[in-house]
């Protein structure tokens, strides 16, 4: 026996409870989710048969539903967790206490917000967050319409949500980090696996976002790999923690439609980017837009979709002052220059992103706005201006 009882567990959480969570609760929980076949959803769901919790706060409920089916040996299975979140420094909180988000809580236990929520770094704000999923095999339209969507949201103080994935996911994650909303990642799997691995790594993206001021949530034991089940489970955390879903891409079984099917549970709007009937990666937004949820295709669609209340007067979309001309280009002048010492010859966008020194979520929005104005075109090696930098003089 390793002499760990749970009044001794509940001294060596103290260091890891979020603010005003309550030791003993968390110290309770730990020990009764080490037991195989026990899971805090399951719970969650026992109290949605027997009532909810009559009226308590739900820590509360909670304690009083586990503290009696605990042991010392449970105590000292879950006193070997802790390391791992110290170690990646973690703070941990209970569902409707003050370090937990707000929105995630709204209406629980009827509604599926984690019991216990691990977070490394900062959590959600209060303000305004939008959700930008989509597909992992995303295109470089895909990606930035993203990047594009999420470099407004944040320099308008909307913090930006999503998984972490490759594709959609890290091109929101990239371009939000820069601006002021900034950005979080609900993690498919525990904090201690280090999962995508190019994202985990030191430098990685991950890393970026905790030194930008954001955070990396889970709702998962350290230890737990992203098992398939687990990494769509987290889709609805990051629908619950949203003010409103924007999916951009993904296929017709794509983890994206379970992230839109949990905001309109919750009534939170969704927005769908429209895409190439085509291209398989349009299925899931096209198929959302049949179905009757609004259309993005700007910037402007996804704050104007964001609750009145919850949005500064000042977050806005910027615009050119009536009467003002045009810029001569939207790309940075970097970008601009290596296109146009190339032309007509094409430059892939990784050259361009190499070259530029610029975020990628940056140069990819920027790429993405002068498509759209017609001044540049993709093709398949590249990405090419539309005209002759230099015309001759006529």
């Amino acid at each position: 026996m390793s002499g760990v009882t749970l009044r001794r567990l509940t001294r060596e959480v103290e260091e890891l409870a979020a603010r005003g969570t309550e030791p003993a609760v968390l110290a309770a929980l730990l020990a009764w989710t080490v037991r195989p076949r026990r899971t805090l959803e399951g719970l969650r769901r026992a109290l949605v048969a027997h009532r909810g919790t009559d009226g308590r706060p739900p820590a509360q409920a909670l304690l009083a539903a586990v503290r009696d089916h605990v042991d010392d040996s449970d105590a000292a299975a879950a006193s070997r967790l802790l390391p791992r979140w110290r170690a990646r420094g973690c703070r941990l909180s209970v569902v409707g206490d003050p370090g937990y988000p707000a929105r995630l809580a709204e209406a629980w236990p009827m509604t599926d917000g984690p019991v216990l929520l691990a977070a490394a770094g900062a959590g959600p704000p209060p303000g305004p967050t939008v959700a930008i999923v989509g597909a992992r095999n995303a295109s470089s339209y895909g990606t930035g319409i993203a990047a594009w969507l999420a470099e407004v949201a944040s320099a308008a103080g909307v913090h930006v949500v999503s998984g972490g994935a490759v594709g959609i996911d890290a091109a929101a994650h990239r371009a939000a980090l820069e601006g002021p909303g900034g950005t979080s990642v609900v993690l498919g799997c525990g904090h201690d696996v280090g999962y995508p691995r190019g994202h985990a790594g030191a430098g990685g993206l991950f890393e970026r976002i905790l030194v930008a001021g954001g955070g990396l949530l889970s709702e998962q034991l350290p230890a737990v790999p992203p098992k398939a089940g687990i990494v769509r489970a987290r889709n609805r955390i990051v629908a619950g923690l949203a003010d409103v879903v924007v999916v951009v891409e993904g296929g017709p079984r794509s983890g994206a439609l379970l992230t839109a099917g949990a905001a309109a549970e919750r009534g939170r709007p969704v927005l769908a980017v429209p895409g190439d009937i085509r291209v398989p990666g349009s299925a899931a937004p096209n198929r959302l837009l049949a179905e009757g949820v609004g259309a993005c295709t700007d910037p402007a669609d996804l704050l104007e979709a964001l609750p009145s209340d919850r949005v500064a007067a000042a977050a806005t979309v910027p615009q050119a002052p009536a009467g003002a001309s045009l810029p001569v280009t939207l790309l940075p002048s970097e970008v601009h220059r290596q296109l146009a010492r190339a032309w007509p010859r094409a430059v892939p966008g990784d050259v361009l992103i190499d070259r530029s020194g610029l975020p990628a979520g940056t140069v990819l929005a920027a790429l993405t706005r002068a498509q759209m104005a017609g001044e540049v075109v993709e093709r398949a090696d590249g990405f090419v201006l539309r005209r002759d930098p230099e015309p001759a003089a006529g």
